[in-house]
């Protein structure tokens, strides 16, 4: 593979990760408040186990 393949693909995954929060939070309730902090801290992993407790 490309050397700076991986890493485009995480810049990528990224910003599609943050367009769909951004989307889903101005649609819905307050909830996705606590899912935006992680996302924005660890990236594509935080939003991938959003649904777990943060350790």
């Amino acid at each position: 593979p490309v050397p700076g393949a991986q890493n485009l693909e995480v810049g990528i995954r990224k910003k599609i990760k943050h367009d769909v929060v951004m989307k889903a939070s101005s649609s819905l309730p307050k909830k996705l408040a606590l899912l935006k902090a992680p996302v924005k801290k660890n990236g594509v992993v935080a939003a991938i186990s959003s649904n777990q407790t943060p350790s």
